[in-house]
């Protein structure tokens, strides 16, 4: 797949989560919060650029293992790519949880501070984890 195809294909899934989630977000916080936007706007940039840098990764990622010239860069970006969308799920589902069960204050701030500073932060141990190796290991195994 071409460079540009890549990322065209990449904007345009970001760009599609980040809509969806921002309404999703916004409209499931509007009955308790008459400003809900401005926790939904957040979230959705969130969402939108996790969506943005894993799709084109794991595109870029397809490609070179479809040529079979997989690089050890190409591996670590992968598993950045991947550990910052578990991040996303994890830290929006412990958002909400703690919303809705125990302080509205602490969820709220979880989702609009704690995401986009725990989202880079999972992506640089994801990226760092994957170039350990272990005795007896060669190399990367994906």
């Amino acid at each position: 797949m071409n460079t540009h195809v890549r990322i065209v294909v990449a904007l345009l899934l970001g760009a599609l989560v980040f809509a969806v989630t921002t309404v999703a977000v916004t409209a499931g916080f509007e009955p308790g919060i008459e400003f809900s936007l401005l926790i939904g706007f957040p979230v959705g940039v969130s969402a939108g650029l996790t969506a943005l840098f894993a799709g084109y990764v794991l595109l870029w990622y397809r490609d070179l293992a479809a040529a079979g010239t997989v690089s050890e860069r190409a591996v670590r970006l992968r598993l950045a790519a991947l550990a910052t969308v578990a991040d996303l799920f994890v830290v929006t589902a412990a958002g909400v949880t703690i919303y809705t069960l125990a302080d509205g204050s602490t969820g709220i701030g979880l989702l609009v501070a704690g995401l986009p500073v725990t989202l880079p932060l999972a992506a640089v141990v994801g990226y760092l984890t994957a170039g350990r190796r272990r005795r007896g290991q060669g190399w990367f195994r994906t």
